[in-house]
């Protein structure tokens, strides 16, 4: 049986937050609860152009068949497992890459210097969500980026400060934030406002975002102490609640995460910090099961898109706060 947990009010929290964002789709329901299975699944991983700007803590969202990437930071001192936040420099920079051409572009500018920001797209536009600046401070400016201008805008600000990373498109009309301490804040590009839902059941920042059917997923995640989660959380809009489902095999927080033409989701890398993983697995909502595919070529923390059938890993930390230009891309059956 599926546990299912009651909506409730979530409150305006601090500036300490972190949030994710994503767009709705429509789908189908999941099974109920089922042993996550370890079947090992090829996948060819092949080396794609780099990226021009190397970072970690980036978003990426696709429009159009390309892959926008924003944001991010980089460290004057990556080997120092002290102090980290001494050395680190948020970024402004948004790229694209045309699978098509292998191409990379460089584009205007965020308006706003952010790492451990989230971005998502709708009606073609780049959204840009939350994110931390140099200094530490968590921040609530929401930008979008229209590429047909080549043009940026600010939109309604996030309730409160919120920080987070990945997102993913759908067609529901709606923008999804979910910040470390389990608020659902649900935005409206219409009206151009943001309101509050249901709040997760297990608290975890930075967990890996997804939509299959009309469901959000989000997996994974890290504590408070930047302990690793396996938890599965689905959020079901049409029933307001939250429900969990199998856990993902590998623990992690602020994995590469992509939802099929099919439905099925893949996740790939993630941290904790210093503790980097290159685990991939492909989740299958009809059977609630886990599948172990072939890992990543490296450890990373990347972000991830798809286009098509292919899954793309682009960029992130490779440990602790090293980063990498590398661009991986696997066909997934």
């Amino acid at each position: 049986m599926r546990k299912l947990i009651a909506p409730k009010r979530y409150p305006r929290r601090s500036a300490q937050i972190s949030a994710l964002a994503l767009i709705v789709a429509a789908v189908t329901a999941s099974a109920p609860n089922a042993v996550a299975a370890t079947t090992a699944g090829a996948l060819t991983w092949t080396a794609q152009p780099p990226i021009p700007t190397a970072r970690g803590a980036l978003a990426s969202a696709v429009l159009d068949g390309n892959i926008y990437v924003l944001g991010g930071a980089t460290s004057s001192d990556p080997s120092s497992k002290k102090l980290w936040r001494k050395h680190v420099t948020m970024l402004n920079n948004l790229e694209s890459y045309n699978p098509q051409t292998k191409h990379w572009s460089t584009l205007p500018p965020l308006p706003t210097s952010a790492g451990f920001l989230a971005a998502a797209s709708l009606d073609g536009q780049i959204y840009a969500i939350g994110g931390e600046d140099t200094a530490g401070d968590n921040l609530a400016q929401v930008e979008s980026y229209s590429p047909g201008s080549a043009s940026w805008k600010a939109d309604a600000p996030l309730p409160a400060a919120k920080a987070g990373d990945h997102a993913a498109v759908g067609g529901g009309g709606r923008v999804y934030a979910v910040d470390a301490k389990g608020g659902l804040e649900i935005y409206n590009p219409t009206t151009n406002r943001w309101t509050l839902g249901p709040a997760m059941p297990t608290e975890a920042d930075l967990p890996g975002l997804a939509w299959s059917g009309n469901r959000l997923y989000a997996i994974g995640g890290l504590t408070a102490k930047k302990a690793p989660l396996d938890n599965v959380q689905v959020y079901d809009p049409a029933t307001n609640t939250w429900q969990e489902e199998a856990p993902v095999p590998t623990r992690r927080g602020h994995p590469a995460v992509g939802t099929l033409a099919d439905g099925q989701i893949i996740v790939a890398g993630g941290g904790p910090p210093f503790k980097i993983t290159g685990d991939v697995e492909l989740y299958t909502p009809s059977s609630n099961t886990w599948q172990q595919l072939t890992a990543l070529p490296m450890a990373m923390d990347p972000t991830g898109a798809i286009v098509g059938n292919k899954f793309y890993v682009i960029s992130g930390f490779v440990n602790g706060a090293f980063v990498t230009t590398s661009v991986w891309a696997a066909v997934v059956q």
